[in-house]
C-alpha cells in the first residue's frame, strides 16, 4: 500500500519533469508499451537497468541466462534513451528489449500484466519504491544483482535508515558487487538475504586471439613500441596525459575517449600540443592515435605495455580497471576512484596498479617506471583479475535455486 501511495504522489511530478525535457515521444512509448514480440507460451525473466553503465553487468548476466535457461524468455528494460539504444544494438539477439515503465501505477500495472515475470532482476541501481513494490505485490521474487553503495551514498542513507529498510524490504536477495558493499548493505538492511557474489562487470572473457591479432595486423604499420593505451578518458584528462607522454622519448599513445564523439576534439588538442595525431578510423603513422570507433577497447589493451583507465583524474569515479588486468597489462589510474575503490586497492596492494596524482610530471614518472616493470606488474594485475572470476556462475546458481523452488532462496 505504501509503495502504491508513493507512486501515485510521484507520478504527476515525474510527468512534468519528462515534458520539460521534451521527451514526449519516449514518454508515450513507456506509457503505452507494445509487447507484440513476447511469446505467449514461455515464462519470462525480467532484467531491469538504468542506463549504459549497468548494461555491461546485465550483458554478462544475459549471456549466462540464455545459455543456462534457454526455456525462459528474457526481457531487458532500460530507463535512459542512451541505455535503450545500446541495449537494442547489443542484446536484441538475447532478450526482448523495451523501455522501462514510468513511475506511475497505470504504467507499472501494464508492464507487469504483459510481462508476467517469473523473476525480476534489478541490476545495480534505479531502486524505486514503486517499481519494487509492484513486483512484491505481484508475488514476483526480486533480486538486486551487482548491487553497490558508495561511501557517499552510504553516509546519506545511514541518516535515514528507516527509509533504506523501506526501500530494500521487497527484495528476496540483495547480491552485492564487493565485500565492502555487502557490509554497508548489511548495516542498512540486515539479514541473511544480503550476499556478496562478486562483480559481474569483472567476470568476462578476454578478447579472442583472432580479434587481437587482426587488430595488431591492422595497426602494425602505424604504431611503434612501447604502447600506452588510455581507456575511457574524459574531458580534462587527455591534456594531462598528453603532457605526461611528451616527457617520454619514444612509443605510441592510444587515447580512447569514453565518448567517441569527442575524438575530433581530442585529436585537435593533441595536435595543439605538438603531436602528430591520427584517428583510428583513418590510421596513419603518428605518435598519438585517437580512437573514434566503438567496441575495440578491450582488444586495444592487449597491444599495450601499460594502460591508464580514465574517469579517475577528474571527479567521475572511475571505469573498469580489470579490463587491462585481464590481459596481463598493468594499470595506472588517478585519485578519483569512488566507484571502483575496492579493486583499485587490490591492484595497488598486489603491485599490478598504481594511483597517480593529476599532474603531468607524476604521471610521466609512473609511466616510465611501469614500462620498465611491465611484465612483472602485468602478472600481478592478472592475479587480481583471476580472483574476481566466477561471479556469473554464482549468480546463475542462485537464480536456478529461485526458479526450481518457486521463488524461495
Amino acid at each position: 500500500m505504501a509503495y502504491t501511495l508513493f507512486s501515485g504522489l510521484v507520478c504527476p511530478f515525474y510527468f512534468l519533469a519528462q515534458l520539460k525535457k521534451k521527451r514526449r515521444v519516449y514518454l508515450r512509448k513507456r506509457w503505452h508499451p507494445r509487447f507484440d514480440d513476447l511469446s505467449p507460451k514461455k515464462e519470462r525473466i525480467w532484467i531491469h537497468t538504468l542506463s549504459v553503465g549497468e548494461l555491461q553487468a546485465a550483458g554478462t548476466l544475459l549471456k549466462g541466462l540464455r545459455k543456462r535457461f534457454p526455456q525462459y524468455e528474457l526481457v531487458l528494460t532500460a530507463t535512459t534513451t542512451s541505455g535503450l539504444k545500446l541495449a537494442k544494438e547489443r542484446f536484441s539477439n538475447l532478450a526482448r528489449v523495451h523501455p522501462s515503465p514510468l513511475h506511475c501505477p497505470r504504467s507499472l500495472k501494464r508492464y507487469f500484466s504483459a510481462i508476467r515475470p517469473r523473476l525480476f532482476i534489478l541490476v545495480e541501481t534505479d531502486v524505486w519504491p514503486d517499481l519494487v513494490g509492484f513486483a512484491k505485490a505481484a508475488g514476483v521474487p526480486l533480486i538486486l544483482a551487482n548491487g553497490a553503495i558508495s561511501e557517499k551514498a552510504y553516509r546519506r542513507l545511514r541518516r535515514f535508515r528507516f527509509l533504506a529498510r523501506f526501500l530494500y524490504r521487497p527484495f528476496a536477495v540483495l547480491a552485492m558487487a564487493s565485500e565492502e558493499d555487502r557490509i554497508r548493505m548489511e548495516a542498512l538492511s540486515p539479514g541473511p538475504r544480503v550476499l556478496f557474489l562478486g562483480n559481474l562487470k569483472y567476470d568476462f572473457p578476454p578478447p579472442n586471439k583472432e580479434e587481437i591479432e587482426a587488430l595488431r595486423q591492422d595497426l602494425s604499420a602505424f604504431v611503434s613500441p612501447p604502447v600506452i593505451v588510455c581507456g575511457s578518458t574524459h574531458a580534462g584528462e587527455e591534456e594531462l596525459i598528453l603532457k605526461a607522454f611528451k616527457r617520454l622519448p619514444h612509443g605510441t599513445l592510444i587515447l580512447c575517449p569514453r565518448h567517441p564523439e569527442r575524438a575530433a576534439e581530442v585529436k585537435a588538442l593533441s595536435e595543439r600540443l605538438g603531436f602528430e595525431t591520427a584517428l583510428r578510423s583513418r590510421p596513419s603513422p603518428a605518435r598519438v592515435l585517437v580512437v573514434d570507433t566503438l567496441g575495440e577497447l578491450r582488444a586495444l589493451y592487449a597491444l599495450a605495455e601499460v594502460a591508464f583507465v580514465g574517469g579517475t583524474l577528474v571527479p567521475v569515479g572511475g571505469h573498469n580497471l580489470l579490463e587491462p588486468a585481464a590481459l596481463s597489462v598493468p594499470v595506472l589510474f588517478g585519485p578519483y576512484v569512488e566507484s571502483i575503490a575496492s579493486v583499485a586497492r587490490e591492484l595497488e596492494a598486489e603491485g599490478g596498479g598504481e594511483k597517480v596524482k593529476p599532474d603531468p610530471e607524476a604521471l610521466a614518472m609512473a609511466m616510465k617506471r611501469f614500462l620498465k616493470e611491465s611484465r612483472d606488474r602485468g602478472e600481478r594485475a592478472l592475479k587480481v583479475f583471476s580472483r574476481h572470476r566466477g561471479a556469473l556462475e554464482r549468480y546463475l546458481n542462485l537464480i536456478a535455486n529461485f526458479l526450481d523452488k518457486g521463488g524461495r532462496a
